[in-house]
């Protein structure tokens, strides 16, 4: 019940966010009309970064409510949310003509940091497929994906990881130096310890004989002496603490004595005992010493009494004194307390502040407790949407069963008195109108013709029969004449739009873009579905209190509303057969009363699904529709084209953001290079359509990237962070098949993974099916057979709401028609290179692998020198160099920065190893911006700004001579 009050209280607060965010954009529209870039690119980014918190609100409310029609209003606002960001982000791109966009204005405005408007994965990811689907692919006996080469050149940081947790499950084998046994020796050794076991016990045998035998002469007399006194002296310090908390004993302890002095001693004070003065004898006699004796007696119980009084005001003062002592000491220890939890708060915030050590993180315990309670609050879903389908079936059965009768009798009563009705003004029956057209609803509802209108259509027919055929030949000439006019209007009207869109591209070019935030480009459909649907929450949920809905049960009114109207809509169509026979029996009366013949109307068909030029759409013949599912999948896992994936995150792709972008973009006008981890957050937006939720997602993507960055990495991230079966239609996979069966393969891939979806088609070195010229050593596998077919029956078949994504790798874009690849791939990421703050991070990733690696280990200067190596060159590196044997050598030789960079001039038999080299890499953005139409722009961008810097530098140095 708390955690449904939590949700419900967090949805609320969401909710507020929402209206916040959805007002913060009114008065986006309210701005003029301006050509300023930087403004436009200030305020788009600013509701980004509002709407990327907002998404991640509504995903955590999705994922924990459990209320049925709740749950349909988030994800309809969800849906409207992740369109609306990604709408934001492409303008961003277009703006800054590059998939990697920097918002660090906005963030210092709202007092952000880079983490809070991350792309990170939903919480509905992985994608959950239907049980019966997931049963069949986990009985399958499935090869592991694996690099098309079968180089390690692609194995990067995730790579490592799986390797470590492979030789955790086996243990590595070390080879120890042989050793020569010396088998004499051992003999030897073996029989010396045998005489001296049987040595020993034929002693122990003896001993323990006599012991028996002679006891007098073997065990030890005891001693007659009687102990006199044992000498017991006892130091003790002022101050000095007991090392066992014992009792001491008083040896000259006289019991006979009633009274002891025992104040002086400082561990022991026996209870009960006080003093007494010694007992003397009085032998005498004398009577004169009895009243004397009377006389002491009473002043000695004087004395006793005003001793009495004393010793009682001193307790009660002790008493005081103690409770005093007592308060003063705990407030002195509370304080001491205080400051001593102030010292170590103050201390840790240095030692933090001075990055001694890293910032705690959330304990291994908290995270699995925290995402198994979500877990088990997000599969009681399925058992709620369970209850929510009986309840409506129940409501809807008790609707026909109680007022089922009552309705069909109004229906029937209506239609009835609606024949009545134009018997008696016109005369005659109209027709029922069709059930697709809406039936006796529209009778209902007072939409079908009444009897005047009848009349009057009556009356203009007769009017039409009088006229000659002078005059019908002008009205239709008339007619025509105005149809053409109009027809010319329209034309006119298409040329103009088209003149001033050629005109306004025209202005664009010439002027720049003017940016108007009442167009529809800013004020779009998903905007509307927000204020749309949020509006009729805030309608319907107005008197409904969240708060007590402890339980999460439905709303039964609405239910009841939602199925009256249903059957009463079933009811219609019931009804429509029986009243139809009736008018036409009416109708039938009716002419034999007029004398007239009855003509039987015809039924009227639906009309058909027509296609773009109105003639019936052609669908394509199926090879595959005879084959049974598990026939597909059994067919493909036989040709090893469904693979199981490794356990692979975006996480595993190390790399820092590039922070200074934001700035050298905007104030200094350059063109820097993006960050590796800023390729997560491009992915992680791509991908926001392969989940259960509708959004905008592309086809196909393109990973370009020279050999050891990381795109094989990658490529499994997306498979196991969207759940996605992969399909493997790398050139090698596909070599066996006949190029007349391609057709035939390829749809049937199609159809495995739109039924299997979410569902990843993976393409290896997708550079050899678009061969320019194929190499002798490829030429057996006719690699371009499949780069033939691939655009057509692959990513043109492919729908919005599919959830099925093409992916292709390459490391030599060079070898490939552009042309062929370029329609294949909307989109294409080239993965940058990795600098100072990636390669920190990579090496810090790769030693803390081993723990025995001292964490204060110095990489700034290393991460300086070695710059520009690919991520897979640093772990084979780190893996090369950090052997058991080396590692059992820490304690007596520490690591040094020299060993790895040594091992990449010298450590290997292929030679020194150097990083990618900038002409090399240079080829790849060059290729990048033949196929990527904002990296064209950008750079035909830089030109311009280069040119023009020149020019203001040549006309300033004219201007001084």
């Amino acid at each position: 019940m708390a955690q449904t009050k939590a949700i419900a209280k967090f949805w609320i607060t969401t909710s507020d966010l929402l209206e916040h965010v959805l007002t913060h954009e009114k008065r986006l529209q309210t701005v003029e009309p301006t050509k300023d870039v930087r403004v436009v690119h200030q305020l788009v980014s600013d509701l980004y970064c509002r709407y990327v918190q907002l998404c991640r609100n509504l995903e955590r409310c999705f994922d924990q409510t459990l209320q049925v029609q709740k749950r349909a209003v988030i994800q309809t606002l969800l849906e409207a949310a992740h369109t609306r960001l990604l709408e934001f982000r492409t303008k961003l791109q277009e703006i800054e003509l590059s998939e990697f966009v920097y918002v660090d204005g906005a963030l210092q405005e709202q007092h952000l940091i880079p983490d809070d408007v991350l792309a990170v994965r939903p919480c509905y990811f992985p994608a959950r497929r239907p049980a019966h689907l997931q049963s069949l692919l986990d009985s399958q006996k499935l090869l592991p994906f694996g690099p098309a080469s079968g180089s390690d050149s692609e194995q990067t940081s995730s790579d490592e990881s799986e390797q470590e947790a492979e030789t955790v499950h086996q243990p590595p084998t070390i080879n120890r130096p042989a050793v020569q046994r010396d088998r004499k020796r051992e003999r030897l050794t073996a029989a010396l310890a045998l005489i001296t076991a049987h040595e020993k016990a034929r002693q122990a045998r003896v001993k323990q004989t006599n012991f028996r035998l002679h006891p007098d002469r073997y065990y030890p007399k005891p001693i007659d002496e009687e102990i006199v006194d044992v000498p017991y002296e006892f130091f003790y310090r002022p101050g000095q603490l007991m090392l066992y908390p014992v009792k001491r004993t008083v040896y000259s302890w006289d019991f006979r004595m009633r009274k002891k002095d025992v104040a002086q001693f400082a561990y022991y004070a026996p209870p009960g005992w006080e003093e007494r003065a010694p007992v003397v004898d009085v032998r005498t006699a004398d009577q004169d010493l009895k009243s004397k004796r009377r006389e002491e007696e009473d002043k000695a119980a004087e004395l006793a009494e005003a001793a009495a009084e004393a010793a009682k005001r001193l307790e009660e003062a002790i008493e005081r004194m103690r409770l005093k002592h007592a308060t003063a000491k705990v407030q002195r220890y509370w304080r001491r307390y205080q400051v001593r939890k102030a010292q170590q708060k103050l201390r840790y915030e240095r030692s933090k502040f001075l990055g001694l050590f890293e910032d705690l993180e959330r304990t291994v315990s908290d995270a699995p407790a925290v995402e198994e309670v979500r877990a088990a609050r997000r599969d009681r879903k399925p058992e709620f949407d369970r209850t929510f389908l009986e309840a409506i079936v129940d409501e809807k059965a008790r609707i026909l069963r109680s007022r089922g009768p009552a309705l069909l009798e109004d229906i029937t009563d209506f239609v009835r008195a609606w024949f009545r009705q134009w018997y008696e003004e016109a005369h005659a029956f109209d027709v029922i109108p069709e059930p697709f057209r809406g039936g006796t609803v529209l009778i209902v509802r007072g939409e079908t013709l009444t009897p005047m209108e009848y009349l009057e259509q009556e009356r203009q027919k007769m009017l039409e029969k009088l006229k000659s055929a002078e005059q019908k030949k002008k009205e239709a000439e008339a007619k025509k004449a105005a149809k053409e006019r109009e027809q010319e209007k329209k034309r006119e009207e298409k040329n103009r739009a088209k003149e001033e869109a050629r005109e306004k591209r025209a202005r664009e070019r010439r002027e720049g873009k003017t940016y108007d935030f009442r167009e529809p480009e800013f004020v779009s459909n998903a905007y509307l579905t927000l204020e749309e649907t949020l509006e009729r929450y805030r309608k319907d949920w107005a008197f409904i209190n969240e708060l007590d809905n402890v339980h999460d049960l439905p709303v039964m009114e609405w239910i009841t509303l939602e199925k009256f109207a249903e059957v009463h809509q079933e009811l219609h169509a019931e009804v429509h057969e029986l009243l139809r026979s009736e008018r036409e029996l009416l109708q039938i009366a009716l002419c034999k009363d007029e004398k007239l013949k009855y003509k039987q109307p015809k039924p009227k068909k639906p009309p058909r699904a027509k296609g773009a030029k109105g003639k019936r759409r052609k669908e394509p013949a199926d090879p595959t529709a005879d084959l049974t599912l598990e026939a597909m999948v059994s067919e493909l896992v036989e040709r090893n084209v469904i693979k199981s994936c490794p356990k692979r995150t975006f996480d595993d792709f190390v790399g820092d953001f590039n922070y200074a972008a934001f700035e050298r973009r905007n104030y200094l006008e350059q063109d820097p290079p993006p960050g590796m981890g800023e390729v997560r957050t491009a992915l992680r937006s791509y991908l926001l359509g392969m989940g259960p939720l509708l959004a905008p997602k592309p086809k196909s993507i393109c990973l370009l990237a020279p050999s050891g960055y990381g795109k094989t990495l990658l490529l499994e991230a997306i498979c196991h962070e969207t759940g996605s079966v992969l399909f493997d239609l790398s050139v090698d996979t596909c070599g066996p098949i006949e190029p007349n069966n391609m057709a035939y393969f390829l749809q049937l891939v199609l159809r495995t993974a739109r039924v299997m979806q979410p569902s990843v088609i993976a393409v290896e070195d997708v550079h050899r099916a678009f061969y320019k010229k194929v190499p002798a050593a490829d030429q057996p596998l006719d690699p371009t057979k499949l780069g033939k077919h691939l655009c057509k029956l692959i990513v043109k078949q492919l729908k919005p709401e599919d959830r099925v994504l093409l992916v292709g790798t390459t490391s030599q874009p060079a070898l490939a028609k552009v042309g062929p690849l370029k329609k294949c791939f909307e989109k294409f990421l080239l993965l940058p290179r990795p600098d100072y703050g990636s390669t920190v991070l990579l090496w810090q990733c790769a030693l803390r692998r081993y723990p025995t690696v001292p964490r204060d280990f110095e990489l700034s200067a290393l991460a300086k020198v070695t710059v520009g190596y690919s991520a897979g060159q640093i772990m084979r590196c780190v893996r090369e160099v950090l052997t058991v044997r080396r590692r059992m050598q820490f304690g007596r030789k520490p690591l040094e920065a020299r060993e790895l960079l040594d091992h990449f001039l010298t450590g290997t038999e292929a030679g020194p190893q150097y990083p990618i080299g900038e002409k090399e890499y240079e080829r790849f953005v060059k290729w990048h911006r033949k196929v990527d139409k904002l990296a064209k722009q950008r750079a035909k961008m830089v030109r311009e700004r280069e040119l023009l810097a020149e020019q203001l530098k040549a006309k300033a140095a004219g201007a001084k001579k």
